[in-house]
């Protein structure tokens, strides 16, 4: 390979600026075996030898003129992966290829420069050029998948090369299309404005992202997060919501889904409707189309006045308990039994009504929620949780059901999530902040802002401490 000579290195900026500017006009225009170092240096008003002497020969500045331009693409690229970092993948895939056509826009010689050597034969250095350009946008769009992976938006099988290699060819023939004509093939791309190039860019990821299946599903409709987050109401994780960044909302099921990253975490938020059936059929959904790696069901709750805890406090479920399946005792006087039969089984153990959760997980939650309130503006607890189909409003019924089974918290979908989540293999919390206490219903005593807030504050500890818990 040649380089410039120190007598170039030498000479002021504004000076070694024009020489490259006129260079790539001239290549770019003419290609190399048509350019002429004649009239590149009539119009830079200098001597002939000057650019032997700066270069040593043609091909020589044409290897600096290519060199130069790469380099200009490179930086422009780069920025535009540092400031994307937040994006999920498929924005960062529009935001490249939006930067690539608006940087031919600015620069269509240096544009034309690569067209020429790619399509012209006798270029020098044609070879190491192009193996030099690919290598790198290979490596460019691995650096997006890799980090599209690790924050659970692709799925853990994907071929890498592969894949970035179709995104690299889709690309840059898209680019191509935009500046060559019979490239176009009637698609309309060829010389198109910034505003439709835009609305195709948006089109052509969204494919490459969603696939192109039809029976089969290739790919997710929905982002797959790392960490799924389960609420009943929107109104429990309007908190949680405001921070999700940026907030893409769909739907799975006829229930809102939202994604982004929280934390640097890409979490999906489902709102799955209070109950039973609607958090195992909307948990269902996601976990089909998208599977998380954790799952997390949240909210507010009722606790139970023999528990201690009171309204702005958080729990964390130690088992999951229906209080409501089962079988009806003979003299009536406390709360359903246990079902003569399983429920379901995994790996040899036995589930009716009762769920268990993983004391290692609880545990670690337990430390991590207790430290995010290390100041005391709230108490952690931890302990069973009922899940009900019928709101408990009458003390002797919250009675009842605490001498039944001693829980500290009383919400209506957990139980549910918790064995969806079981039957898939996948770890599961249950964490709540206690907006009221169980029995008589006085809104006047709720705390649902501290609630609220306190929930928040719970949720994004577990997220920032992902990487400890599982």
């Amino acid at each position: 390979m040649k380089k410039q000579r120190n007598t170039f290195q030498n000479l002021d900026k504004d000076k070694q600026e024009r020489i490259a500017r006129v260079a790539i006009e001239e290549f770019g225009s003419q290609g190399y075996a048509g350019a002429s170092i004649n009239t590149m240096v009539k119009r830079l008003n200098i001597a002939k030898g000057s650019i032997f002497q700066y270069f040593g020969d043609k091909r020589g500045l044409f290897w600096f003129v290519f060199q130069r331009s790469v380099d200009m693409v490179k930086a422009y690229l780069k920025e535009v992966r540092d400031q994307s970092k937040e994006d999920d993948f498929a924005t960062r895939l529009k935001k490249t290829l939006n930067a690539g056509v608006r940087f031919i826009n600015a620069h269509p010689l240096i544009y034309r420069l690569y067209l020429r050597v790619f399509f012209e034969s006798r270029a020098p250095f044609r070879d190491e050029i192009l193996a030099s350009l690919r290598h790198y946008s290979l490596a460019y769009l691995t650096r997006l998948l890799e980090d599209a992976r690790a924050n659970g938006e692709l799925r853990k099988d994907i071929d890498m090369r592969k894949s970035a290699f179709i995104l690299d060819a889709v690309m840059d023939r898209f680019l191509q299309a935009n500046m060559m004509r019979h490239l176009d093939g009637g698609l309309g791309l060829y010389g198109m404005e910034l505003k439709g190039a835009d609305q195709w860019i948006d089109g052509l990821v969204d494919t490459l992202v969603q696939g192109i299946g039809g029976a089969q599903k290739i790919r997710a409709k929905i982002p797959t997060p790392s960490v799924l987050i389960l609420a009943a109401v929107q109104a429990e994780v309007k908190g949680l919501i405001r921070r999700i960044r940026p907030e893409v909302k769909s739907t799975v099921a006829g229930k809102e889904y939202f994604f982004g990253l929280l934390d640097g975490v890409a979490v999906g938020l489902l709102i799955t409707g209070p109950g039973l059936v609607n958090a195992a059929q909307s948990l269902t959904a996601v976990i089909w189309q998208a599977p998380p790696e954790f799952i997390i069901q949240t909210g507010w709750g009722g606790a139970f006045s023999g528990s201690g805890l009171e309204p702005g406090d958080m729990a964390i479920a130690t088992e999951e308990i229906d209080a409501h399946l089962g079988t009806e005792p003979i003299d009536g006087s406390r709360g359903v039994d246990e079902l003569p039969f399983e429920l379901f089984s995994i790996e040899g153990n036995s589930y009716k009504n009762r769920q268990l959760l993983d004391d290692r997980l609880v545990k670690k939650a337990f430390a991590i929620v207790r430290e995010a309130f290390k100041d005391g503006s709230s108490r952690v607890f931890k302990g069973p949780f009922v899940t009900v189909s019928t709101i408990t409003a009458t003390d002797d019924t919250a009675d009842r059901l605490y001498n039944r089974f001693h829980p500290c918290m009383e919400q209506m979908e957990g139980a549910a999530a918790a064995q969806v989540a079981h039957v898939y293999g996948i770890p599961f919390l249950e964490i709540r902040s206690v907006s009221n206490m169980v029995g008589e219903r006085d809104r006047r005593k709720w705390d649902t802002e501290g609630a609220s807030n306190n929930l928040v504050q719970s949720i994004c500890s577990i997220i920032s401490n992902k990487k400890n818990l599982i």
